[in-house]
């Protein structure tokens, strides 16, 4: 009775053989589903971008003028990505005639890496046929907080807007490129610009520069 009651039961070896395979299926279960999920955010996101590219070409059609005369010969919205503190909210101020850019309360609520893409958010919606293609993005991709989730605004002629910008979806703004961003003298930043403008977002590690960024296509 004893020797049946032992070969019944299941010794420890196979107990933590039996916990080692199922840790081995949830954790290859964990990586599947992580990668699906960040395949569909990966499509979320070159669908965003080609929104992007298609109402930039439309701005480009529309032919907008900036406030200031220094920017006029300006063909697409502004790029003021990284820029010191004053250059981003100054210039982005001074292209567009606003008396404030920011929460109005507190200036380090408004971060460097916002302004490119608020910039190129704000021209474009100020065209009927290019909100109207902005539109098309996922509402959970446009955000108007700021780095302590206050909301950001924009006064111009004495009227406040929401000053928006659009995110990927692991939460990082896309950055928005079409001059040397480095360049601080205007006359030499235009002389830079590219044929048109790179949309990128940082991916899923939420890091420029590495290997998962994605890219919008550049047009010639």
């Amino acid at each position: 009775m004893k020797g049946r009651m032992r070969k019944a039961g299941f010794t420890l070896l196979e107990i933590l053989i039996v916990i080692a395979v199922i840790a081995v299926l949830a954790l290859i279960t964990i990586n599947i589903s992580r990668r699906i999920e960040n395949q569909s955010k990966e499509r979320l996101t070159e669908n965003t971008i080609a929104i992007i590219n298609a109402a930039l070409t439309q701005f480009k059609d529309y032919g907008y003028e900036y406030h200031d005369p220094n920017y006029r010969a300006f063909v697409f919205p502004l790029d003021c990505n990284g820029f010191n503190d004053a250059g981003l909210v100054g210039t982005l101020q001074s292209a567009t005639g606003a008396a404030v850019v920011g929460d109005g309360v507190n200036p380090a609520d408004h971060q460097n890496e916002y302004s490119g893409c608020e910039a190129m958010y704000y021209l474009l919606s100020n065209i009927p046929s290019c909100r109207e293609t902005l539109d098309k993005i996922d509402k959970s991709l446009i955000t108007g907080k700021g780095f302590t989730s206050q909301n950001m605004t924009i006064t111009i002629g004495g009227v406040s807007r929401p000053l928006l910008r659009i995110i990927d979806p692991w939460g990082t703004t896309l950055m928005y490129d079409y001059y040397d961003e480095w360049e601080t003298n205007v006359v030499l930043r235009y002389a830079g610009r590219r044929t048109f403008p790179v949309i990128t977002s940082a991916g899923p590690d939420k890091k420029f520069g590495t290997m998962d960024d994605i890219n919008g296509v550049s047009h010639p």
